[in-house]
């Protein structure tokens, strides 16, 4: 806990700022989830993703995901690829970033596995090759991966 808090220190102020905004929509994200019906927060996911501020982003894009991914893993809640997924997006669909949701599924021991995963431009963002390429990716509509979510709660 003390490493974790050495750590945070030593970030710069718009660092630190990025991570506790993260941690902060991580924490909703996980109560919306975790507490309200799916038909209530899945409205949230696709239509707060028009909303720009105009500001720019004081952190490159490679480094607000790394913050992202850190406030995730540092956090009191369990945060599977949907909040991160989901925050990400949101948060960086605020400067002007257009991320692309993915979904997958894998087979692995007779059970259907579900995760998520963004790009930009056609590049992974926020997770490893490694790992995506081990799902078979969905290719579905818009409203087709609205009923997925449900799947990854």
């Amino acid at each position: 806990m003390l490493k974790s808090f050495s750590k945070y220190r030593a970030l710069a102020p718009d660092q630190r700022r990025w991570f506790r905004r993260c941690w902060w929509q991580f924490a909703l994200w996980h109560i919306r989830i975790q507490y309200f019906p799916y038909h209530w927060w899945k409205a949230r996911i696709f239509s707060e993703l028009n909303k720009e501020s105009g500001h720019s982003l004081p952190l490159s894009l490679s480094e607000a995901i790394r913050l992202s991914e850190m406030a995730a893993r540092h956090h009191i809640f369990p945060i599977n690829c949907l909040r991160r997924c989901v925050v990400q997006q949101q948060l960086l669909a605020q400067y002007g970033y257009d991320l692309a949701l993915h979904f997958g599924v894998a087979k692995q021991d007779a059970r259907l596995k579900a995760h998520c995963w963004l790009t930009h431009k056609g590049q992974l963002i926020n997770d490893g090759p490694e790992v995506v390429n081990t799902y078979t990716e969905l290719k579905l509509a818009a409203e087709q991966s609205q009923h997925i979510l449900a799947s990854l709660r």
